[in-house]
């Protein structure tokens, strides 16, 4: 059996805006040898017509359909169809530049990596949106393989971190292997998918190129107002990386950095959602993730909104 260099996986969910440009971006890929799976999650828009047009155009592309059941679930279908030697995620609204798949897939086979990451910068579809959203690393390290814990570890020690399942050319046998997929119906899986990316590499490399081009627009994931919902993602996460920790004790020092950085900026986004749930996060943060959260970031949580409020008046 012939096996693509390459399978992308694209999920699809009410994107007809930019679906067509974003699914583009792959076909015109310098690297042709690619298999491009698109699932469509159940939209309810126009974006089933349009992939499936593309899918006429280009013998590449195959299209799954399913009923709406998020991202995770979208993506997981995805890698049970894959049929490439690496795997590349991709999302439905933003774009790849045209050499980054041949320029990784060259650098995993020459150097054998489990997985190679590079850089990603924003661009905004409305002048009016925040422009806090920053992809891109400030990343100085030697060229070289690095073990996956160990440049883990670079990331964090220099604020280079950067979670995005979307940074990452990834071996299939290596996601196998390791029984790697994307925990359901949570947000923020990504948290979860990359970090166990670097524990379990031994063979990793960074490649200081900006190849993603992540589209910053309203009404997405990345735009939407923080909720009771991220939180829950956001704990689940901790637990499951805990319940690594406790299986790789080598590994118990890195995680709990690791899941201190993400839960205390995670707290401290939920300072104005509703006060009842607020008081709930506290509540639970205390129970159970204590050893994480500040007192300071707890106080930040409960009273910036009303602290905000009497400033200003």
């Amino acid at each position: 059996m012939n096996h693509p260099k390459v399978s992308v996986i694209i999920p699809v969910y009410n994107t007809e805006k930019y679906v067509k440009e974003s699914v583009e971006s792959i076909m015109q890929q310098t690297l042709q040898d690619i298999e491009i799976i698109v699932i469509n999650d159940g939209s309810t828009d126009n974006s089933l017509s349009i992939i499936n047009l593309l899918a006429e155009q280009d013998r590449r592309i195959t299209v799954y359909n399913q009923s709406n059941q998020g991202l995770s679930i979208a993506r997981n279908t995805g890698l049970k169809k894959v049929k490439g030697e690496f795997i590349y995620f991709m999302d439905s609204d933003d774009l790849l530049t045209n050499n980054a798949l041949k320029t990784c897939y060259q650098e995993c086979i020459t150097e054998q990596l489990d997985f190679v990451f590079f850089d990603a910068e924003s661009f905004y579809d409305d002048d009016k949106l925040s422009r806090t959203y920053h992809y891109q690393r400030n990343l100085d390290i030697e060229n070289k393989v690095w073990n996956g814990a160990e440049l883990l570890k670079k990331q964090y020690d220099t604020w280079n971190y950067r979670s995005s399942a979307c940074l990452s050319l990834v071996s299939s046998d290596f996601i196998r292997q390791n029984q790697i997929q994307f925990y359901p119906h949570i947000l923020h899986e990504d948290e979860l998918y990359t970090a166990l990316l670097y524990l379990k590499a031994s063979r990793v490399k960074y490649i200081k190129q900006t190849f993603f081009k992540r589209r910053i627009r309203n009404n997405s994931i990345v735009t939407s107002k923080f909720t009771m919902k991220n939180i829950q993602g956001y704990f689940v996460v901790t637990d499951e990386l805990e319940r690594y920790s406790d299986q790789h004790p080598e590994h118990h020092s890195l995680i709990h950095s690791h899941l201190t950085r993400m839960l205390e900026a995670a707290v401290k986004n939920c300072s104005l959602i509703p006060f009842k749930e607020r008081l709930t996060i506290t509540k639970i943060c205390r129970k159970k993730y204590k050893r994480y959260v500040t007192n300071k970031t707890i106080c930040i949580l409960l009273f910036k909104s009303f602290l905000s409020f009497h400033k200003l008046g």
